[in-house]
């Protein structure tokens, strides 16, 4: 399951079962519930600042841009991104201005994508394993990823961690003095 803030009452959450839950937190209730359509577990979710848009990142290797200001999506569901990733999307991160979309994959790589356009404008490689998050920074300038790795030890034991790409900073993970036992496993194949 995973779930972000759109603003201080709604929150919206995703799961195994490939499902959009729209929760208002004041009322303590969920006010709508969506079937996503994709074809595989939905792994992340993220609203557009104003909250006028929500992006959901499934295992099926797509991502969907959902107009929840409008409603359209009840008649005709979420608007699918063009030329995916080629590995089950773990991630999405809108711009605070919603014009720009990052998606973080198990292929690999990073991708930017032109919301308006609905099309992907650039891909970015560089990690040696799975990307498990992306982040957008506030002015959308910088792309921030984390990424999962095997250590080049022989032992076939070796320890798994994250990784930041952020040079000035880095996560709870890398600044551990020692190696976290919790090993994420990549999605089934389908």
């Amino acid at each position: 399951m995973s779930w972000k803030c759109g603003s201080r009452a709604d929150v919206a959450t995703v799961s195994a079962d490939r499902s959009i839950k729209l929760w208002d937190l004041l009322a303590q209730k969920t006010t709508e519930s969506i079937e996503s359509n994709h074809s595989n577990v939905v792994s992340d979710c993220c609203f557009s600042t104003s909250a006028h848009f929500l992006c959901t990142a499934s295992w099926d290797k797509s991502l969907k841009l959902w107009d929840l200001q409008e409603g359209g999506f009840r008649s005709h569901g979420g608007t699918k991104l063009q030329r995916g990733h080629e590995g089950s999307v773990s991630s999405c991160s809108l711009s605070a201005d919603a014009n720009l979309l990052v998606s973080g994959s198990y292929d690999k790589t990073v991708a930017l994508w032109d919301v308006s356009l609905l099309c992907q404008t650039l891909i970015l490689k560089g990690h040696s394993d799975w990307v498990t998050d992306v982040s957008v920074s506030a002015d959308g300038k910088l792309v921030a990823s984390a990424s999962k790795f095997t250590s080049s030890r022989s032992e076939s034991n070796s320890p798994s961690a994250f990784v930041c790409t952020q040079l000035l900073t880095q996560c709870v993970f890398c600044r551990l003095k020692s190696p976290s036992r919790y090993r994420p496993q990549p999605p089934p194949l389908m």
